[in-house]
């Protein structure tokens, strides 16, 4: 018994050792080579992480190590790489969202996007675990979206922004890509369909969202959207898919109607 723990101890050091050796080797094959010549070392500041000299790993001991901080935030950086979100996007929040002296429904509005993400963890599993804000244009509708995406993607989820009549424009120009594109919103922990229907909607649109929006419902799966179409509005163009969106989102659907003068931010400045 004790020849085996004192085996395994061994086997353990080793590999730790090995893996420090790999960690060292990787990060001098990416730093010792610059404009061709080679560097014999690399100033402490350096390093991305100076915590971790960008390996990825903090050594405690001989036999120990843990992944560094860094990591989580490199990966934070795909996510919103990933999720087509402007860098003027990312910088909408619910802190820049202003309520002060807006009408009810943008009130509501705010309020429901910000219930929506702090409940996410608990609901992203269930049927309704979406959120859908409709109505009148310039209420903020987008804003509190991003705001939601923003947050969830600063938490490691994934989310994919997709503009519907510029995404739609994007894939008429090159269909080749639809297949690729269409496998990707289905398979993101959430997908953002902004300003769904704007200008209408084609029978090639329709299809192509209810097979993802299908898709996203059979498997619990998440959707945000925002649209200047109500529910009525929705159902009227195809039942099928704006029944979908209406059951998935009903916990968190607020529709926007009232003065424009009073719910246009555009019209209001």
């Amino acid at each position: 018994m004790v020849n085996q723990e004192t085996k395994r101890f061994t086997s353990i050091a080793e590999v730790m050792a090995d893996l420090k050796k790999k960690a060292e080797e990787k990060l001098a094959n990416s730093t010792n080579q610059e404009n061709g010549q080679t560097r014999t070392s690399q100033p402490k500041d350096s390093f991305e992480c100076p915590k971790c000299e960008d390996r990825g790993l903090i050594f405690t001991s001989n036999d120990s190590a843990r992944i560094c901080e860094c990591q989580e935030q490199r990966k934070i950086k795909r996510l919103f790489k990933s999720s087509e979100i402007t860098e003027e996007f990312r910088r909408l929040g619910f802190g820049n969202f202003i309520v002060d002296g807006k009408p009810e429904p943008v009130v509501n509005a705010f309020k429901s996007a910000v219930k929506y993400f702090k409940s996410f963890p608990d609901i992203r599993k269930d049927r309704k675990n979406s959120i859908a804000l409709l109505g009148n244009p310039g209420a903020g509708k987008t804003h509190l979206l991003i705001a939601v995406a923003n947050n969830l993607l600063n938490n490691g989820i994934s989310v994919h922004y997709f503009p519907y009549r510029e995404g739609f424009d994007e894939i008429k120009d090159n269909l080749d890509a639809l297949e690729e594109k269409a496998q990707r919103m289905k398979d993101v922990d959430v997908l953002l369909i902004d300003d769904l229907f704007k200008r209408g909607a084609t029978d090639f649109e329709v299809k192509t969202m209810y097979s993802i929006v299908n898709y996203r419902y059979l498997n619990h799966k998440p959707i945000m959207v925002s649209s200047e179409f109500l529910v009525d509005d929705l159902l009227e163009v195809d039942e099928a898919l704006g029944s979908r969106i209406v059951e998935m989102t009903k916990d968190y659907l607020v529709e926007i109607v009232g003065d424009r003068r009073q719910l246009n931010h555009r019209l209001a400045n």
